[in-house]
C-alpha cells in the first residue's frame, strides 16, 4: 500500500516510523492499568511496509468507562494472548531501530515500557516524537485531540476512532500532514525528536537511578529502603529492582517485593537504601 504524494516529497519520510496506538483499562500503567488492544503499523521511506494488531487479555475487569469509549469488554479479551515475553519479542522485532510516534506518545510509551518490565525486559533503547505536541505548536488556540486534525486535514477515517488500528491509520496521515506544515517542514528528524519527543538509551535510564540502584540492577541484588507511598504513608520495602520504566517523563524502578508481588517505584520517594542485609 503506497501512502500519498505528500509523504514521498518530505525529507522526513526517507526514515523508518512505528506509528502506534494503544486502548487501555484507564489512563495510570504505574497503577492496576493495563493494554486492552495494540496497533502498529511501520512506514519504511514514505510506504507502509507493516502491520501489528491485537486484543490483550488485561488479566483483570474493563472498567465501564474505558468500554464506553473504545467499545472494547471482558468478552472481546476473553480469549486474547497475554503481554508476555513473546509477544514483547514479536514488538521489539517489529520497532527495530524505526522511530515511535503517536498522538499524546507518553502515554502510550508509559503503558509499552510498564509492560516490558512486567516481562522482565529493560526497555531502555527507543525514540519517539508525539505528534500531539507538534500540533500544540503549529495551533495552539484550537482543539488538537486526534479527531480535531483528522477533520482539519479532510483525512477518511476507516472506522470509528478509539479503536487502536483506527486511531493509528488516522495518526499516519495525520503526522505526514503536520510535519508538512511551514513551520516544521525544515526540521530534521533529530530536531523533531528534540523538540517533540524523547530519545531513550540505557545509558539516560541508568542516570537517573542512585549508584546502588543501578549496581543493584546489574546483579539483581536485593535491597532495602525506606519509602513514601502517594498517600504520604512511610514503609520499609524490601524488594530486587528488575527493570527501569519511563512514564511521562520519569524513570520509575519496577521491582518484586521480597514478601511476594510487584510494585513500581518512584525513585524520589526512596530514603536510606540499602543493601538487604541476611538474604
Amino acid at each position: 500500500m503506497e501512502t500519498p504524494p505528500l509523504f514521498s516529497v518530505n525529507q522526513i519520510s526517507n526514515h523508518s516510523y512505528t506509528f502506534f496506538d494503544f486502548e487501555t483499562t484507564g489512563f495510570d500503567p504505574l497503577d492496576t492499568d493495563r493494554i486492552v488492544e495494540i496497533a502498529m503499523i511501520k512506514v519504511i521511506n514514505g510506504t507502509i511496509a507493516e502491520r501489528y494488531e491485537t486484543f490483550i487479555n488485561p488479566q483483570r475487569n474493563i472498567p465501564e468507562s474505558a468500554s464506553n469509549v473504545n467499545h472494547i469488554y471482558d468478552n472481546d479479551v476473553v480469549n486474547a494472548p497475554i503481554f508476555d515475553r513473546t509477544m514483547a519479542t514479536e514488538l521489539i522485532r517489529f520497532i527495530g531501530d524505526s522511530i515511535l510516534v503517536a498522538h499524546n506518545a507518553p502515554f502510550d510509551v508509559g503503558f509499552l515500557s510498564m509492560e516490558m518490565a512486567r516481562c522482565g525486559i529493560n526497555f531502555t533503547s527507543w525514540k519517539f516524537i508525539d505528534s500531539l505536541q507538534i500540533a500544540q505548536r503549529l495551533f495552539p488556540s484550537t482543539p488538537n485531540e486526534l479527531v480535531s486534525l483528522i477533520n482539519r486535514y479532510n483525512i477518511q477515517q476507516k472506522g470509528d476512532l478509539h479503536r487502536a488500528m483506527v486511531d493509528t491509520d488516522a495518526l499516519v496521515d495525520v503526522f505526514f500532514n503536520l510535519i508538512g506544515e511551514n513551520e516544521v517542514s525544515g526540521l530534521s528528524t533529530p530536531e523533531l525528536i528534540k523538540l517533540f519527543g524523547y530519545n531513550s538509551t540505557p545509558e539516560n535510564a541508568l542516570e537517573e537511578f542512585p549508584e546502588i540502584i543501578r549496581t543493584s540492577l546489574s546483579g539483581r541484588t536485593p535491597l532495602s529502603c525506606e519509602y513514601t507511598k502517594r498517600t504520604g504513608e512511610k514503609v520499609i520495602l524490601n524488594f530486587q529492582p528488575i527493570s527501569p520504566v519511563w512514564h511521562k517523563g520519569y524513570w520509575y524502578l519496577y521491582a518484586a517485593n521480597r514478601t511476594g508481588g510487584y510494585f513500581f517505584l518512584c525513585c524520589q520517594s526512596m530514603k536510606n537504601i540499602e543493601y538487604l542485609q541476611n538474604t
